[in-house]
């Protein structure tokens, strides 16, 4: 049943309800110009603040100001006042040598380093045909000073930024060289080392076990992705009964680079979403039916990140292996570059990678399948290079997972015919290089420089 109302009532319940809009819309207008009058304020306070310091300093500090190095210094913090474990400020020099780093491309010496017990810098591996090597460094070598300034009285990182620089810039290394015989006695040796381009290697081939192909990942930078399924096609036509892939200590690096290796071991599916702060979802890369059929274990430890965890999270999630080793270190932000006016950049974290049910992993990381940690000892030969596989409880472990996934292993970890060394691939493009976010040690390790 309907009810009629006169002319008069309607116009009065048009103008009260126009009345009511225009009262809730000025409400919510005041209460937003009020938030933005707020930001205004507090960021106009933050300033005036800035300000005022920069006023009594220059007033009253007795030293010369750097004002280039001020300024990174203030952009440096203010970055880092986000509370963002992925954002970084990069100077416009540094911003040239991030982007070099993604091709592999760089410019410095050309060593791989770990900081030893002492805070010095141990060389664990130099570069073939690097501006290290032509100087005269070695394998084993400890840097205690650089350009006369001693490592120690140094942060890790800023040793580690003054190895690279220009083309044809020099850096003076005063280096203590283990005795090379038993009795002798150790040498402090200086170098003056031309700083030059050189070319990181993603990707080290084996086979181990006698029929189980390894392949180790130390990042996802420009075309590793190309290597990656070079080497893995060389080892399918060798015969392999099953896959180790070692992220461990992988920092990470180019999301398409690891999707570009992941599609080929898994089926038609998401390989890599993400969502924003309003909720979005984001699909971002997608793999064929392609993937091939053996039983797959993958490494990983507390230094795995980022792009190597979504990858062993995916293996996981769609069922194509099992993960061993340590929980990983749970970065899982979507990170995107904003480049500035002078060349300098910002990283912020913009959204964050979800597995294939949906779930974030950051702050988390990946739980392995199989859990199995290095002892201490075992831990420091691996940051050096020198754990050989056949000694490593995490491969050995990864070993017998595949054993678990009906791999017909021909020497099965820890049986007398395992042999005493693996043999690596030979191909130009195998690597063994570390991360710059450290391992699974306490002594952190950084890519070449």
């Amino acid at each position: 049943m309907s009810r009629k109302i006169s002319l008069g009532a309607g116009i009065a319940l048009a103008a009260v309800a126009s009345a009511v809009t225009v009262s809730l819309t000025y409400v919510y207008a005041m209460n937003s110009f009020n938030e933005k009058m707020a930001d205004v304020n507090e960021r106009q306070a933050m300033y005036t603040k800035l300000s005022e310091i920069d006023q009594k300093v220059r007033q009253d500090y007795v030293g010369s100001i750097d004002e280039k190095t001020l300024e990174d210094a203030i952009c440096t913090g203010y970055v880092a006042g986000l509370g963002d474990a992925g954002a970084k400020y990069y100077s416009a020099e540094l911003f040239q040598q991030y982007q070099a780093g993604l091709t592999g491309k760089n410019v410095g010496v050309g060593v791989t380093t770990v900081q030893d017990e002492d805070g010095n810098m141990e060389i664990v591996d130099v570069l073939p045909g690097s501006a290290g090597e032509k100087a005269g460094l070695k394998k084993g070598d400890v840097v205690v000073a650089l350009d006369g300034k001693e490592v120690v009285r140094l942060t890790y990182g800023e040793a580690v930024n003054k190895l690279d620089g220009q083309v044809g810039t020099t850096v003076e290394l005063t280096v203590l060289r283990p005795a090379q015989e038993e009795g002798g006695t150790a040498e402090t040796l200086s170098f003056t080392v031309t700083r030059a381009e050189y070319v990181q290697r993603s990707i080290t081939s084996a086979t181990i076990n006698g029929n189980i192909g390894y392949l180790a990942v130390s990042q996802f930078r420009e075309g590793a992705d190309n290597q990656f399924n070079t080497e893995l096609s060389a080892l399918l036509k060798s015969g392999i009964a099953g896959l180790v892939i070692d992220l461990r200590n992988n920092s990470g690096g180019d999301m398409e680079v690891m999707a570009g290796m992941l599609d080929v071991l898994l089926p038609a599916g998401t390989m890599v979403s993400s969502r924003d702060s309003a909720g979005t979802v984001e699909v971002e890369y997608t793999s064929s039916a392609n993937e091939i059929g053996i039983p797959i274990s993958v490494l990983v430890n507390g230094s795995t990140y980022g792009a190597a965890e979504l990858f062993a999270a995916d293996i996981q999630d769609y069922k194509k292996g099992l993960v061993v080793g340590e929980q990983t270190a749970g970065r899982g932000e979507k990170q995107d570059i904003i480049q500035l006016s002078d060349g300098s950049a910002v990283m912020l974290s913009v959204a964050e990678y979800l597995r294939v049910g949906g779930d974030a992993f950051s702050g988390t990381g990946i739980t392995p399948d199989v859990e199995k940690s290095l002892d201490e000892e075992q831990a420091a030969l691996l940051a050096r290079r020198q754990l050989a596989p056949e000694n490593d409880a995490q491969v050995q472990a990864a070993v017998t997972a595949l054993v678990q996934q009906g791999a017909a292993v021909s020497q099965l970890p820890g049986s007398s015919s395992q042999d005493a060394s693996s043999e690596p691939a030979e191909s130009g493009e195998s690597d063994a290089s570390s991360t710059a976010e450290g391992d699974s040690s306490s002594e952190p390790s950084s890519e070449a420089e």
